[in-house]
């Protein structure tokens, strides 16, 4: 079954040349037809016929191969006349649309690519991935699916790295370096040859600080995606570009003020309890000092300074409570169970290990466990060559924190889902309602608003939930969803005010205040004093670093913006809402005048989240800016899908930005495509 739905007006090729039917095979599948109208296949495997044409590349296909892949377990006869109502569909399709497209006969069919546009043959800059909505049609359908993403990715990896290699040999300008090679990394973040090109190019340049970030960067990709360390020679490439550096620059890109927690924690005492315990919302965590099973040779002070450093990483990640290096040293070289530890230092989880010295390695072991079973949740080992102690423990720390944190959040995530609705406690529904924020239905997104009801409920003074209560209105107005934005600006206040009045100490219940001050009523003096307070509670707070960039974005001041969003992502890489993160710093660096950067960081965003609107609006005004006018008009149609009734009058209104810098956003959505006229919603830039 067919249909045409109106999409944009009628579009022609760079030649000027009206297209007939345009196939856009990268991400979701769809095809718009010489009038602008999009035309839907409901049938799944009527749409894998033509994918399967599209991607012959104007080569026939036979019945049998067809029949093959999409019917292999229907009866002869069946599939065959499955295939022939198929082909008899698209062939009416298409007849009223370009009649001379599909070509169909007894042995096969064909499509003529000499009258359409593909996207996969243009060797499109898009990163999607490969008919992104086309998986589970049939085992044999499935395989040749995975062949075909496989040959694309080889095929575009091939071009970037062709782009890479040709502007080196040619001596290209710096920035046109590194901008190809940043496109290799979007597009394969592992691809350790590009990030290698990045730090060189970046060296030269004379930015060796970004040239190291970049290493870290690789580095966690590869830990995360591959479970490997990066190859001998990026990791050459890394000590040479710290050599170079001064002798403040820090390999760890970690530029704000590290995080001592616990100088007023209580040590515990030897028959009970610390005074001091685990905030009674937050899962909290303890790391002991690691074992020296080295027979006495291990340096002094390596496992006492690992489970520092390990402190200090962990306690920049949301939502856990990290119990002070003070308060465990009375559980140096003590047997003691994880539930009596538990017990002692009042936590639910406890982080320990040990260390082993060969004669130019060392090994550490690394084990989390949770107190209450005893239960050993996650274990690791990891190698290291001998060398600068302090690198090689600050090292260590980022590498088993981030295995660990993603960890942990699971943990707690899949226990609270195994728990029915009413057994929640006020801390359980805060988080699962965190998780359904991040979530890209809508569906989802409304219902959590019922789950931060209950957990306010549940306990009415949890500042931490009145604050997300809040930011649930302002996301709500962000995104477009809002039916009446006067009445959820109302209630995000409401809410941000009572979470002050019952803790003035909770970074969040300010963090959000500032941000509605700042996104929703254009008071940026106020903005500034919430964020401040914030910090000043808590200067590792990574919101209000994050809320407070897209405030200096606003107000101007690019290079603050993009000095700040960059302290907010190293406070932060774990986190979840790492979409919104990765929208702020496109936003920094386009009021910075970076635009290839924003529209890098836009599809990083949206990669994470491809419902945020956000960063769509960001996507468009990115590309126009930059001159991707072609791209820009693109992405405005996938942001209308989601938006229908954005209009430019619409941001103009409501954009937090001051002066021109607002007119420039709105000239640029107004080329882009987007309708000029005003609707009855607000919509913003970031929220």
């Amino acid at each position: 079954m067919t249909e045409a739905t109106p999409v944009l007006g009628r579009r022609s090729d760079r030649r000027g040349v009206p297209e007939q039917v345009r196939f856009h095979l990268l991400g979701d599948m769809k095809i718009v037809a010489s009038d602008g109208t999009e035309l839907i296949v409901r049938s799944r495997k009527t749409r894998a016929i033509l994918a399967v044409l599209c991607l012959a590349g104007g080569k026939r296909v036979s019945r049998s191969r067809l029949v093959g892949l999409l019917w292999n377990l229907s009866a002869h006869a069946q599939a065959r006349m499955s295939l022939r109502h198929a082909l008899s569909e698209l062939n009416g399709l298409f007849n009223r649309h370009s009649p001379d497209l599909i070509e169909i006969d007894r042995e096969g069919a064909r499509l003529n690519t000499a009258l359409c546009w593909i996207d996969v043959l243009a060797a499109p800059d898009r990163p999607e991935r490969l008919l992104d909505d086309m998986d589970g049609i049939s085992a044999a359908f499935d395989q040749w699916l995975a062949s075909e993403r496989a040959q694309f990715d080889d095929g575009r990896r091939e071009n970037l790295e062709r782009d890479i290699e040709r502007l080196a040999q040619e001596n290209a300008p710096l920035q046109l370096q590194i901008a190809a090679a940043r496109r290799l990394i979007v597009f394969e973040p592992t691809h350790e040859g590009a990030v290698r090109s990045l730090m060189k190019a970046l060296v030269k340049s004379g930015d060796r600080p970004q040239a190291i970030r970049e290493y870290e960067r690789c580095r966690e990709a590869l830990q995360t995606k591959l479970d490997l360390p990066p190859s001998k020679e990026t990791q050459d490439l890394y000590e040479a570009v710290r050599l170079l550096a001064s002798k403040r620059t820090r390999a760890i890109p970690i530029e704000a003020p590290g995080a001592e927690l616990g100088e007023n924690a209580a040590i515990p005492s030897p028959s009970g309890r610390g005074e001091t315990a685990a905030p009674k919302h937050h899962p909290s965590i303890a790391v002991l000092p690691f074992l020296d099973l080295a027979d006495g040779r291990l340096p002094a002070g390596l496992a006492d300074g690992l489970a520092e450093d390990l402190i200090q990483v962990l306690s920049r990640v949301p939502n856990f409570f990290v119990i002070s290096r003070l308060s465990t040293l009375a559980f140096r070289d003590q047997a003691r169970l994880p539930r009596e530890i538990g017990e002692v230092l009042g936590v639910k989880y406890v982080l320990s290990g040990s260390i082993r010295l060969g004669a130019h390695r060392m090994r550490v072991t690394a084990e989390l466990t949770e107190t209450g079973s005893g239960a050993a949740l996650w274990l690791a080992t990891f190698d290291e060559e001998l060398g600068d102690l302090l690198e090689i423990q600050e090292r260590l720390a980022y590498t088993i924190v981030r295995r660990v944190a993603p960890y942990l959040h699971a943990v707690e995530l899949k226990r609270i889902q195994s728990k029915r609705l009413t057994d929640l406690g006020a801390y359980e529904l805060l988080l699962r309602a965190q998780e359904n924020m991040n979530n890209s239905s809508r569906d989802v997104f409304d219902a959590t608003e019922e789950l931060l009801d209950k957990a306010i409920e549940r306990d009415p003074g949890y500042a931490a939930a009145l604050a997300w209560r809040a930011q649930w209105h302002v996301l709500r107005i962000g995104q477009g969803w809002s039916p009446d934005p006067a009445y959820d600006t109302a209630q995000a206040e409401d809410f941000a005010r009572r979470a002050i009045e019952c803790d003035a100490l909770e970074p969040m219940a300010h963090v959000v205040s500032g941000h509605i001050a700042s996104f929703l009523r254009k008071d940026f003096d106020t903005a500034f004093r919430h964020f401040e307070t914030a910090l000043e509670l808590n200067p590792n707070c990574a919101l209000a670093w994050l809320w407070s960039a897209a405030s200096r974005a606003y107000t101007g001041d690019g290079a603050r913006a993009v000095h700040e969003i960059q302290k907010a992502m190293a406070l932060s890489p774990y986190d979840p809402r790492m979409y919104a993160f990765s929208g702020i710093a496109g936003v920094a660096y386009l009021a910075d005048g970076q635009y290839e950067r924003a529209i890098e960081y836009a599809l990083r965003s949206l990669r994470e989240n491809k419902t945020y609107t956000s960063s769509h609006r960001l996507l468009v005004v990115a590309y126009q800016l930059a001159g991707h006018a072609d791209k820009a008009r693109e992405a405005a149609a996938e942001l209308l899908k989601l938006e229908p009734e954005l209009t430019v009058e619409q941001f103009r209104k409501r954009h937090p930005s001051r002066g021109p810098r607002t007119e420039l956003y709105c000239d640029a959505l107004a080329r882009a495509g987007i309708p000029t006229g005003a609707k009855r919603h607000g919509i913003a830039l970031v929220s």
